[in-house]
């Protein structure tokens, strides 16, 4: 069995992980994304809410599931409307 071989068993293990404990994920995301932002008192906020956005998108894609988050094609790359 090769390392390709190997990867894609990796992968499959990950989607069905993914898929089977998609709720505790999120609900650990979204933890930790409240806890980074009391310590940080709110400086980053932001950056918080982009990342665990992305991270349940992962999720999502990961299990199978379109994201909750997609953008719109009127948003840009950072999910800002065009000026």
């Amino acid at each position: 069995m090769g390392l390709s071989d190997k990867l894609k068993q990796f992968g499959d293990k990950a989607k069905e992980a993914a898929s089977e404990h998609r709720d505790q994920i999120s609900q650990a995301v979204e933890t930790a994304g409240a806890v980074a932002d009391r310590r940080t008192k709110g400086r980053y906020t932001d950056k918080i809410v982009k990342a665990t956005t992305k991270t349940e998108g992962m999720v999502d894609r990961l299990a199978g599931e379109p994201a909750e988050t997609e953008q719109t094609p009127a948003e840009g790359p950072d999910g800002t409307s065009p000026a």
